[in-house]
């Protein structure tokens, strides 16, 4: 599942958890753990540029748009990619 879930993040890190949870037919809690792990365990970084606010964001449109306003996103590490081969 966590491969999957990797996948998923490959194909498209704009998910919310939600979208992610429902992609893997998993309640979102579960996602949330899942995301702490890889990201714990190396195959997944956040991104601190949101720490800077949304002036000047490439994203900020598609994060307002979001369900409850706040879009993260996560990149696969050199270690996530290669765990999706």
């Amino acid at each position: 599942m966590l491969k999957a879930l990797l996948a998923l993040i490959r194909d498209d890190a704009y998910r919310t958890p939600q979208e992610l949870a429902t992609a893997l037919d998993v309640p979102a809690p579960l996602v949330e753990q899942m995301l702490a792990q890889l990201v714990d365990g190396g195959y997944l970084a956040v991104p601190e540029t949101c720490a800077d606010g949304c002036s000047g964001c490439s994203l900020a449109q598609a994060c307002a748009a979001r369900p409850g306003g706040g879009l993260r996103f996560w990149t696969l590490t050199a270690k996530g990619v290669s765990a999706c081969a």
